[in-house]
């Protein structure tokens, strides 16, 4: 899987927990700004990942991971997809 794949994928999961459109989710949107995540979200979306990917999201204050490329960054990183 390459980096490109792992976004898809990590877009996917996000946009349907949110129930938004795959589009929105860049990784300049900002969680609760611009995407509307609330807490019981973001704890979904953690669930949907560690599922599509196989892995186990480490907790992390919700305020260090501001965007959707610093979360994807994460991900990233313990899926083993180069930057």
């Amino acid at each position: 899987m390459d980096r490109a794949e792992a976004f898809s994928t990590f877009s996917e999961c996000v946009a349907e927990v949110l129930d938004i459109d795959t589009s929105e989710v860049v990784p300049d949107a900002r969680w609760r700004e611009d995407l509307d995540a609330d807490s019981l979200a973001v704890v979904e979306i953690t669930l949907a990942l560690n599922d599509a990917f196989a892995i186990k999201l480490p907790d992390v204050e919700p305020e260090k991971l501001t965007t959707v490329g610093q979360a994807f960054d994460l991900v990233a990183a313990l899926v083993g997809v180069d930057n």
